[in-house]
């Protein structure tokens, strides 16, 4: 079954902070007037500045300016929401699971992106193509009166 499709927009940043936070306003003023619950437009607008992040601060040895594409699709069922760059070959669907007790221990901030986005996602997939990475990843669409949390398991205090 061909799934029908609501919106689509592509965009093109250069590997610059800055720039990652003028996508991320720009994907959140996209996504204001679509049907998707606020939960789905959350998740989308988190998936898309941990992802760039990590692209930006991971990805490149050099200081040239590199292009990271961002192209997010709106169906009925759920959102696609594609990055590319021409960084280092990196899977993030085979990332190890970080231990959050010892996050939380260490009162360190990050290493929780990647998690983050692992399960806000139905579906996540990685391949290298040529010298690229292309991570697609599955955003239930989600009704208006969906509430379920997301939970993050700490364990138990001691």
């Amino acid at each position: 079954m061909t799934q029908k499709t609501i919106a689509e927009r592509t965009w093109r940043i250069p590997n610059r902070m800055t720039a990652l936070a003028d996508l991320a306003k720009e994907v959140f003023e996209w996504m204001a007037d679509l049907p998707l619950s606020s939960r789905a437009k959350y998740s989308a607008g988190l998936a898309v500045e941990e992802m760039v992040s990590n692209a930006i601060k991971y990805g490149y040895d050099d200081e040239r300016e590199h292009e990271i594409v961002v192209h997010v699709l709106a169906n009925h069922d759920r959102l696609e929401i594609t990055f590319e760059d021409d960084g280092h070959p990196f899977d993030p669907t085979g990332h190890p699971k970080p231990d959050l007790e010892r996050i939380v221990e260490s009162r360190r901030i990050g290493g929780l992106g990647i998690e983050l986005v692992r399960r806000i996602c139905e579906k996540m997939v990685y391949e290298r193509v040529g010298d690229r990475n292309r991570l697609v990843l599955h955003i239930r669409r989600f009704e208006a009166h969906d509430t379920q949390l997301l939970s993050l398991p700490l364990g138990t205090p001691s």
